[in-house]
């Protein structure tokens, strides 16, 4: 099982694509990993910001435009996986899995766009990466 079939919307993507930039200088210029990095930490913090299930998209966040393919797959899949069915104390059905799991991403982009606009305009010369821990 993969994340093939998650959809988020342009706006998820838009942020993705933006934050990416904080990250390229880690990986290979050659590397495609820059964008399943940023995925991949965008579920971590909407897992670690929730108190169990959202129950709505973010605002500006309910279409779904951008089809994320398999950015999530393997062992990756499975740990994230478990770590929703932890958050939602019940069993999940794989749609609802993959249901939480773009709303966990859309809330987790959301919260690290917005640490990175802050971050930005603040002028603040503190690493961006040092301030997404927090």
């Amino acid at each position: 099982m993969d994340s093939k079939g998650i959809k988020l919307s342009k706006l998820t993507k838009t942020r993705i694509d933006n934050l990416m930039g904080e990250f390229v200088d880690t990986f290979d210029e050659s590397s495609k990993d820059v964008r399943p990095f940023v995925v991949k930490l965008g579920l971590s913090k909407g897992i670690a910001n929730s108190k169990g299930l959202y129950t709505e998209l973010p605002l500006g966040c309910e279409s779904s435009d951008w089809e994320m393919g398999s950015i999530i797959s393997g062992e990756d899949f499975t740990i994230f996986k478990h770590l929703i069915i932890n958050e939602a104390g019940l069993t999940l059905t794989d749609s609802d899995i993959k249901k939480q799991m773009r709303i966990f991403i859309e809330h987790g982009i959301e919260s690290l766009y917005t640490v990175w606009e802050n971050h930005h305009n603040s002028g603040d010369l503190e690493d961006f990466r040092i301030k997404i821990l927090s």
